[in-house]
């Protein structure tokens, strides 16, 4: 009997030992993962490695712009707010489309979700109060694409691969609209405010 139960508890231990490993692996961050595989591949090129990281966070930021548009939608009471996100989410799913394909024919690997910190902001706008919703969203949106512009224009400028460096040039353009428009909100917003 006591064999009987020293065996038990031996896999016992193998069985909760497994099931960490497993639960730490599907922990791991998809971004992480992406990153992982694309050094591992890219390896002995240090410049298609920086290609490589460039399309994996376009893909992570087109994610959280999608998310973070989806959110405006669901929860903005302000016309203005709804049109521009229904305009994000359409461009920027289209862009992800586009940044799929291309990291697919070159064998880039892509993460299936944003970062941790874009997660975060957008849970912490699905939290905010309505009154101080659309404001907070538009400051988002605004960081947002501030920052996918400089990496956008980084690329368009040092990329290596041909096909990469026109696929940054090309959205550049359409990533400056969305701030545009995203300032014109704005601008709007507090006018009408003013005159309220």
């Amino acid at each position: 009997m006591k064999r009987i139960f020293k065996i038990l508890t031996v896999a016992s231990v193998f069985a909760f030992y497994s099931c960490n490993e497993t639960r730490r692996e599907q922990e791991q961050d998809s971004n992480e993962v992406a990153e992982e595989a694309n050094e591992e591949r890219f390896d002995d090129n240090n410049k298609m490695e920086k290609d490589a990281d460039f399309v994996a966070n376009a893909v992570a930021s087109n994610l959280a712009e999608i998310q973070l548009a989806k959110l405006a939608i669901e929860r903005s009471s302000n016309p203005e707010v709804k049109k521009v996100a229904q305009m994000l989410e359409a461009d920027h799913t289209k862009t992800l489309t586009e940044l799929k394909a291309l990291a697919s024919a070159k064998s880039i690997t892509v993460p299936v979700e944003p970062e941790d910190e874009a997660m975060r902001d957008v849970k912490n706008l699905r939290e905010e109060k309505a009154e101080d919703f659309d404001k907070k969203w538009l400051d988002e949106a605004e960081d947002m694409h501030e920052k996918s512009i400089d990496k956008f224009e980084k690329r368009a400028d040092k990329g290596e691969d041909a096909e990469i460096k026109a696929f940054a040039s090309k959205t550049l353009p359409h990533l400056k609209m969305h701030k545009e428009k995203i300032e014109q909100c704005e601008e709007n917003m507090k006018e009408q405010n003013k005159n309220s």
